[in-house]
């Protein structure tokens, strides 16, 4: 008898390695320019201000989402002042209305732009 070469491992690997790099490359951030239109409103009470990983965390009453603002993107705020400006206010933040596979749920969402009743605090457009 003879043995045939087996080829269903490299061609197996090919097609889980192709839908990885599809996965990874869908959740790099788009380069598309935010707008107040391609922004998703979301409106709270705050409840707590950190400063993480990700930047500056603002952490909204009865919300379980991480919502955070780069300190890059704003480079003049401060842990304290925007605790004492925001804690305990009712807000609405502007985040960008896009899915990654990296946070399927959606559970890290950036601050695009943060106000306070028509007082804007922070925009990034």
């Amino acid at each position: 008898m003879k043995n045939k070469a087996n080829n269903k491992g490299p061609a197996t690997l090919l097609i889980v390695a192709s839908l990885l790099l599809i996965l990874l490359i869908s959740g790099i951030p788009s380069t598309r320019r935010i707008s107040k239109t391609s922004c998703k409103p979301v409106t709270g009470q705050v409840a707590e201000v950190t400063k993480s990983t990700p930047g500056y965390v603002v952490h909204l009453k009865d919300d379980p989402r991480i919502y955070y603002i780069k300190p890059a993107a704003f480079p003049s705020a401060t842990t304290t002042s925007l605790s004492r400006q925001l804690q305990g206010r009712p807000v609405q933040l502007f985040t960008a209305d896009a899915w990654s596979p990296l946070d399927p749920f959606s559970s890290m969402k950036e601050i695009r732009r943060l106000q306070i009743g028509d007082t804007v605090i922070f925009s990034d457009y």
